[in-house]
């Protein structure tokens, strides 16, 4: 059973890690919401009341929750189709959708997500996010902000190189080379690296009087005042156009939050195990606060969760400093924060891009996995990257489904029992298989794994054209029959009884015992016909004395199998 430790555990201990992820959390927040294009503030509005309130309902003693680079393909996508004033909808139905999963436990059926369909469309959105930064990475100037497709994006991007200048580049390129130096230089590591560029960055740019667009030449100031409430964001005349989005935010939230909370189990060996449906819930609740303090969606973030862990977190305390953490700094801190340039802010995310995209790992899958998964994987990410998240993991787990049926119809459900080079039948006890042998006058036949509407095919053909007059089916192997197996197991007793055949039922275990006896399935083959061993029901088929003649039965004790 799960069950969350005790609130009394160390509750100083997890301060300390809260300040870390808080701080690590601010400049990414900020980029993030530059990236969807809204203001910076909404990126920390929706670290402080999402994070805070995910934290306090969720599933998992570690998550994070807070605006992520997952989402900001599909936000920033409905940012240009809507406008900002759609997010707030948005995030509210998305978190109405959670909490319908929460409610009808889909959290447990998050965990069958085929792991290629989850890389391809993080890869993919890798490639999206990293793609977007590169009008704010050069400063490319007369881009046509309302594209919606990214290629038309790309292609906008690349007529518009003629506008851009060295300075803001060289800035973007060296705010890069610091990110990925920062982790290896002794001593600073406790200084989160992107609060470290953003810093560099900016009091570079005024001692040296760069001229480089920043946070406030674009959103203008920063308030630092507290979010009131409000539900001005309201507006149910466009719910129905923001569904798809909303849809597919919470899907991705979902995927995202359970995710990282299986993550954080390893990281931190944790005693208590995440509660997956709950853990939907606190997600949805984050979702449906956020909007009315002025935050957008958002989900757990894996790279804030490890780093949480990291540090020394051990329960959702941690998560719910890191948030007063966020709404401290952004009351103190707000005013300075329109210094920062938006190259920096564009390296921080391609950094960011990097990372989700787990380059090394999908380059080796692209060079080793098999075919078929090969198309599963680059089909996800050309998907998620030139039409919609949503189709890209439905199409993913589609093709993962078929695949995985196209092997298991491979798999035999009907196989005879047969002695291989050494003269044993291998499937069965010694004694068995030289019981079969002596008895060239009874056919076996073994059933095994699922018999479904994947094999019924194949088990038919293997059977309807038998003409053995004594046929065992040897049925200890069966995992489970579902109707279509049922119905085509009735089809090859009755078609073989119309001949005069005995068809005989051994083995079966009681669970498929049961199933077969409500369909009816025992009387039709005859109670006489089921056995509990197959050796009995081998025994049970009268055979000529190769002496006289006679008919007579196997003599000698009967043991199961």
């Amino acid at each position: 059973m799960l069950r969350s430790p005790a609130w009394s555990r160390s509750f100083s201990s997890n301060i300390a890690p809260g300040l870390v992820v808080g701080v690590v959390a601010l400049p990414l927040s900020l980029a993030l919401a530059v990236a969807v294009g809204v203001s910076p503030v909404v990126g920390l509005y929706t670290a402080v009341f999402a994070g805070f309130v995910a934290a306090l309902f969720g599933g998992s003693e570690f998550n994070v929750t807070g605006p992520t680079a997952a989402l900001v393909p599909i936000l920033s996508h409905v940012v240009i189709v809507h406008g900002v004033d759609a997010l707030p909808m948005v995030a509210a139905m998305s978190g109405l959708l959670l909490l319908a999963m929460s409610a009808f436990r889909f959290g447990r059926l998050m965990r069958f997500m085929p792991g290629l369909v989850v890389t391809g469309f993080t890869a993919g959105i890798a490639v999206v996010l990293a793609f977007g930064q590169l009008n704010a990475f050069l400063a490319v100037s007369g881009t046509n902000p309302k594209l919606e497709h990214f290629h038309e994006r790309v292609l906008d991007t690349a007529s518009h190189l003629s506008t851009v200048t060295p300075t803001t580049p060289a800035l973007g390129i060296a705010s890069v080379l610091l990110l990925v130096a920062w982790p290896r230089l002794p001593g600073l590591r406790r200084v989160p690296g992107p609060l470290a560029a953003l810093l560099a960055a900016s009091a570079y740019v005024q001692l040296a009087g760069i001229d480089t667009p920043t946070l406030a030449e674009r959103y203008g100031e920063i308030s630092a005042v507290f979010p009131r409430p409000t539900l001005a964001w309201v507006d149910l005349s466009v719910a129905w156009a923001l569904l798809p989005a909303s849809a597919s935010v919470a899907v991705l939230g979902a995927v995202e939050s359970l995710l990282s909370a299986v993550v954080a189990d390893g990281l931190a060996n944790a005693e208590f195990r995440h509660d997956p449906d709950r853990e939907l819930r606190g997600q949805g609740l984050a979702n449906i606060v956020s909007p009315f303090f002025g935050g957008m969606p958002a989900t757990a973030a894996i790279a804030r969760t490890a780093t949480g862990i990291r540090s020394g977190a051990t329960s959702r305390v941690s998560a719910m400093v890191h948030a007063a953490t966020v709404l401290v700094a952004t009351l103190v801190l707000a005013p300075w924060a329109g210094l920062i340039p938006l190259a920096a802010l564009a390296a921080v995310l391609i950094v960011v891009a990097w990372n989700i995209a787990e380059v090394p790992e999908v380059t080796r899958l692209l060079r080793r996995a098999p075919r078929g998964d090969l198309v599963v994987l680059v089909s996800t990410i050309l998907i998620t990257v030139f039409f919609d998240l949503t189709y890209a993991i439905a199409f993913g787990v589609v093709v993962s489904v078929a695949l995985l049926l196209r092997k298991l119809i491979a798999l035999p459900a009907a196989q005879e029992l047969l002695p291989d080079q050494t003269g044993r039948i291998q499937q069965v006890s010694p004694e068995l298989s030289d019981l079969i042998q002596s008895r060239p006058d009874v056919t076996v036949f073994t059933l095994q794994g699922l018999l479904s509407f994947h094999s019924a095919a194949a088990f038919e053909y293997e059977l309807w054209g038998a003409e053995y007059d004594a046929l065992v089916l040897r049925m200890k192997d069966v995992h489970d029959i579902d109707t279509t197996g049922l119905l085509t197991l009735e089809g090859v007793i009755e078609h073989r009884q119309r001949r005069g055949k005995r068809t005989m039922l051994s083995a079966p275990p009681p669970h498929v015992r049961g199933v077969m006896e409500r369909f009816g399935l025992l009387d039709l083959v005859g109670r006489h016909n089921v056995f509990e061993a197959t050796r009995d029901a081998v025994n049970s088929v009268p055979y000529a004395h190769p002496l006289d003649g006679s008919a007579g039965v196997a003599g000698g004790p009967l043991h199961a199998e």
